[in-house]
């Protein structure tokens, strides 16, 4: 799967579970549905981790701060995907999967701080689009946690969510200008 399409389902594998509990409220409540989400938020963010991947490729980080951020937002993208699959566990075992909320927050954090760092020296790098989408998912991320109240709290992580796509997206594009630089004449 090539990186605009790894960060375009990511986003709508994050996306439409929230969406979906927004829409129908007590279509959150049940086992069925709790399971669903748990699965996807896993393969959501383990599409985020390969777009993470995919970028340290593209642009291998260089400064000391930069791969600071980049070893962050794939702590971040482990501590999502624990939250993920504590969360179905929890659920299936004991009927309360809250507490895996924990690594939810904590992963958040992570690629707050982690997108900042890798997403700014992206941005000074040439690498706009890529690194403004995950400036954008960091400070959104953040911002749903910190304002945990609905539906600010929703609209927040939606659109952090949402900004994977353009992370994605950023990323394919700055290999097909690097790829075209390359066959241009010198």
């Amino acid at each position: 799967m090539n990186t605009t399409a790894k960060g375009i389902t990511a986003a709508v594998l994050l996306i439409v579970p929230v969406v979906a509990e927004l829409v129908s409220e007590p279509l959150g409540d049940g086992t069925p549905f709790k399971i669903t989400f748990a699965a996807s938020q896993l393969v959501g963010w383990l599409l985020i981790a390969g777009v993470c991947r995919d970028l340290a490729e593209l642009h291998p980080p260089g400064s000391r701060r930069d791969r600071v951020g980049a070893r962050l937002l794939a702590a971040g993208c482990v501590a999502e995907m624990l939250f993920a699959a504590t969360y179905g566990v929890l659920e299936v075992v004991t009927g309360e999967p809250e507490p895996s909320f924990v690594f939810f927050s904590v992963g958040l954090l992570l690629t707050t701080v982690g997108g900042l760092l890798r997403g700014s020296q992206l941005r000074r790098a040439g690498v706009a689009m890529a690194g403004g989408g995950l400036m954008a998912a960091a400070v959104l991320g953040f911002l749903a946690i910190a304002v945990g109240s609905d539906p600010f709290h929703d609209i927040f992580l939606v659109t952090g969510y949402a900004a994977w796509s353009a992370v994605g997206l950023g990323a394919a594009r700055s290999r097909v200008t690097e790829h075209d630089l390359s066959l241009s004449p010198r």
